[in-house]
Parts: C-alpha cells; structure tokens; sequence
C-alpha cells in the first residue's frame, strides 16, 4: 500500500512538468504567432501531441508493470512485477510531468472565456469537449498500442 509520493517521484514531476509547460507555451506561442494559428487551433494541437504522447508512455511503462521487466530491465520484487524505473521515474517524469505539463484543459478554456464575443465562448466550449472526446480518447489508444501495450 503506498503512504504518498516519494521525494524522487515529486522531483520527477516537477521536472518533467516545468519542461512539459515550458515546450507548450514555445509550441502554441509559434504556432500563433509565427504560422498564424487561431488561438484554440494551436492548443488543440499541443494537446493531441501531449494526449499521444500520455499514450505512448502509459503503453510502455505497462510493458514494466507486465512483469516482463521491459527493455531488459530488472523486475522488482516486491510483489507489483514493476521495476523501479518505470514505477519511480518514467511515468511520473514523463507521463504526469511532461505530457501533464505540455497538454492543459485550463489553457484552452482561458482562449475560450478571452473571446469577446459570449456566443462563441458557448461554441468554443462545445467544440472542445467534443473535440476531446471524438480526438485525444483515439490519440491516447494510438499512443499506447504504439508502445505495444
């Protein structure tokens, strides 16, 4: 039974997370900026690379959690079959961290509530959800059968 997150597991996500966030904010910014993108445009793309990209992680740390040790790495034994490295850095790093930092619901919504016009604020959350739901369930299902989960 876990009593919380591991100092390593914390630093992990911080890590990953300030990276995620760093590399969302240079993507969408060049994409409005530099191509010319519509501000929910760009962000639904950040989140269909981060969505994927949750995916591949989820799909190769499962490779971990199988028991097969993954890559060739050690199984622990402690019972879970996962080993150390999967459960203690590379989703927390990579899959919290990382694909939680670079992808974020709140940014998209803050683009949305900013329009002036409350009509399109209206369309904009519809769009989106639908979007989420038609889109980033199938990225994330790719992502992971990618990774041979």
């Amino acid at each position: 039974m876990s009593t919380g997150a591991t100092l390593v597991e914390l630093l992990a996500v911080a890590v990953g997370g300030g990276t995620g966030a760093a590399a969302r904010y240079g993507l969408d910014t060049y994409l409005k900026s530099r191509r010319g993108w519509a501000p929910l445009w760009s962000l639904a793309v950040v989140n269909l690379l981060g969505t994927a990209l949750l995916g591949l992680v989820l799909g190769f740390t499962s490779q971990y959690t199988a028991g097969t040790g993954g890559l060739g790495g050690p199984v622990n034994t402690d019972g879970t079959g996962a080993t150390s490295a999967a459960r203690d850095i590379l989703f927390p790093l990579l899959g919290v961290g990382l694909a939680g930092g670079f992808t974020t619901f709140s940014t998209v919504m803050v683009e949305v509530f900013t329009r002036p016009q409350p009509t399109r604020r209206i369309v904009g959350v519809v769009a989106m959800t639908v979007v989420c739901c038609a889109v980033f369930f199938p990225a994330l299902w790719g992502g992971a059968t990618l990774a041979g989960a």
